[in-house]
């Protein structure tokens, strides 16, 4: 089974009206029947929910989890920053996604190059793999 770190780049962009990133985040709407951006911040139509919300939970904690930042990343991080002049944000998430050896979801091309030298795999937008 393959691993995903999700960037929040897909999250942004789906924001921005991306809609091949709001698929991705639309994949909870067979739980709810409602897209997460539809929900994000409503409340009332959140509580109309109120009884398939242990299900999405259970769904979530299942499928996601948050992984720690280690001192080796945090290093990591540092080198792949100097390495591929990545932003400090940047040089984390695919310092993250190489000590883990997970599969990087994003929509940001400034990966591309750099993943790929360091044995990456990227999922997202025109970089699927």
């Amino acid at each position: 089974m393959r691993s995903y770190l999700v960037d929040s780049s897909v999250i942004l962009e789906a924001l921005n009206g991306n809609l091949g990133a709001r698929e991705v985040l639309n994949g909870l709407e067979n739980i709810t029947g409602k897209s997460y951006l539809t929900l994000r911040g409503n409340k009332k139509e959140l509580l109309t929910h109120r009884a398939k919300l242990p299900k999405l939970y259970r769904f979530l904690r299942e499928n996601f989890v948050e992984v720690p930042l280690t001192e080796e990343i945090s290093d990591l991080a540092f080198e792949l920053m100097t390495k591929h002049a990545l932003l400090p944000n940047d040089s984390l998430i695919l310092a993250t996604a190489k000590f883990y050896e997970l599969t990087l979801v994003t929509l940001d091309s400034d990966f591309e190059g750099p993943a790929k030298a360091e044995g990456i795999s990227l999922f997202g937008g025109e970089t699927d793999g």
